[in-house]
């Protein structure tokens, strides 16, 4: 029905036309059309509700059924929607015993739950914690969302409630965002989206089984795999990750779950992939690379580390190359290694001339570039410093095994597949890597080396592997 009755350039129309009129009119002729496009009856729409209207302003009071109300808070067009009103919104649905309200300016909607408790924070409003959705209607990216608003979905299916309870999660496990919440958060919407429009109503979470996650997941890559993207979905890395991130979000909530406590490689294995062990799967995607970057930004030391790790993606260093780096190694956007000058991506650039900021702030007296804090005193790296950095990556998920294969020796095999796959030539991978003829035939085989040139095309592009992380 909402497909159908849903017409946003009307809603985008009577915007315009009555923003700069008072939120009197952004009632009147944008917000109950809304309400009234996605399902509400009109008839129920009370202005002056002796329980929820406030002193004049202009809020709805949607009766559902009985008791049950929908509170709509409307604001002036120029209205921000911050803290503020969040708050105000959340402490009537308190006061009230009410569930769901939407906070509106007539272009951007708040649909907030009053259930959504939070860890207590003297840095944030726990208010965040309890908007599921925030959209604006200008938003194409945003228009499959305005479903989740409407009577059938919160009130009569309640497959809205799928959503609030990925709030819950958040609040608990990702309080802040981050990167690494939209990472799990991708998974958590497309999995109840798919499993929203199967089911069409909301199950108990604790109803959910683990070969309905498995069917998605399949049905996830046989959709992105078809849309010839040139990026097939088929490793195992990428299955051991979503099923990481599900199982995550059972655990926070403490639902006892169908199936998500067996073993991670029991369940992959049933996906019938053609990899079978973690030697072959790949971890530097680049979901765990921003993973890893994420997971060091959260810890100490993080500039020294981050720019550890970058320079091991981008000149696949080895150990005792990272131990012989100086402060005077680094010459502008030139990194000098013996007779060597590599051009450093920008990203590393900003890490590394903060690195020595940081060297000059704490008077080390060594001039390496990488050091240690040890006993109050600063020291060059040690060669078991550098490995308990990557080592810890595993805390990412104890669980998975292949966190553990990250270091200085993996990136530089990883980096000179990839180069050359990429259509570096032996020559520039040997110049950028400092690896001898005996490294390269350990990482590409005379067969890859054949196969290289029969199809590279003569007008072909070089692009470094992970160029997005660098530049």
């Amino acid at each position: 029905m909402i497909k159908t009755d849903l017409d946003i350039e009307f809603l985008k129309q009577m915007y315009n036309k009555f923003k700069v009129t008072g939120e009197e009119n952004i009632k009147n002729h944008v917000v109950t059309k809304f309400l009234e496009m996605i399902g509400y009856d009109p008839l129920e729409f009370y202005y002056e509700h002796s329980m929820y209207h406030r002193d004049g302003r202009a809020d709805i009071a949607v009766n559902i059924t009985g008791e049950t109300y929908l509170y709509v808070e409307v604001k002036s067009a120029n209205n921000k929607l911050d803290v503020k009103e969040q708050l105000q919104l959340a402490r009537y649905l308190y006061d009230s015993r009410l569930s769901w309200g939407i906070l509106t300016n007539g272009k951007t909607f708040i649909l907030m739950n009053n259930s959504i408790e939070s860890l207590p924070s003297l840095h944030r409003s726990s208010v965040d914690d309890r908007v599921v959705f925030k959209i604006d209607i200008f938003n194409k990216k945003n228009e499959e969302l305005i479903e989740y608003f409407s009577k059938e979905s919160i009130y009569d299916t309640q497959i809205t409630n799928y959503f609030r309870d990925i709030a819950k999660y958040k609040a608990y496990k990702f309080p802040l965002g981050g990167g690494s919440w939209n990472v799990y958060k991708s998974t958590l919407f497309n999995f109840f989206k798919y499993y929203a429009n199967h089911q069409r109503r909301y199950r108990d979470l604790g109803q959910i089984r683990v070969d309905e996650f498995e069917d998605f997941l399949k049905y996830e890559m046989e959709m992105k795999n078809s849309q010839g993207s040139g990026r097939k979905i088929k490793s195992i890395d990428t299955f051991d990750n979503k099923y990481s991130h599900i199982r995550s979000f059972f655990q926070i909530l403490n639902i006892k779950s169908n199936g998500f406590d067996e073993e991670k490689n029991q369940l992959v294995k049933r996906m019938q992939l053609q990899e079978e062990m973690v030697e072959s799967i790949e971890l530097l995607t680049e979901e765990n690379i921003e993973l890893i970057l994420n997971f060091y930004s959260n810890r100490r030391d993080d500039v020294r580390n981050k720019a550890l790790l970058l320079l091991c993606l981008s000149f696949g260093l080895e150990r005792s190359t990272i131990l012989s780096l100086t402060v005077n190694s680094v010459r502008r956007d030139k990194l000098i290694i013996g007779s060597r000058e590599l051009v450093i991506p920008k990203k590393l650039q900003f890490l590394l001339e903060e690195l020595k900021e940081q060297h000059k702030l704490n008077k080390v007296k060594d001039n390496c570039l990488f050091y240690t804090k040890y006993n109050n005193q600063y020291k060059p790296l040690s060669e078991s410093t550098i490995n308990y950095i990557f080592d810890t990556v595993s805390d990412i998920d104890k669980s998975n095994p292949i966190w553990k294969k990250l270091n200085t020796a993996y990136i530089r095999s990883t980096l000179i597949k990839k180069l050359f796959g990429n259509n570096y030539s032996l020559e520039e991978i040997v110049y950028l890597t400092g690896a001898d003829l005996v490294s390269l035939s350990n990482s590409i085989s005379i067969d890859d080396i054949i196969e290289n040139v029969k199809t590279r095309k003569k007008n072909y592009q070089k692009v470094h592997p992970f160029h997005s992380f660098l530049n």
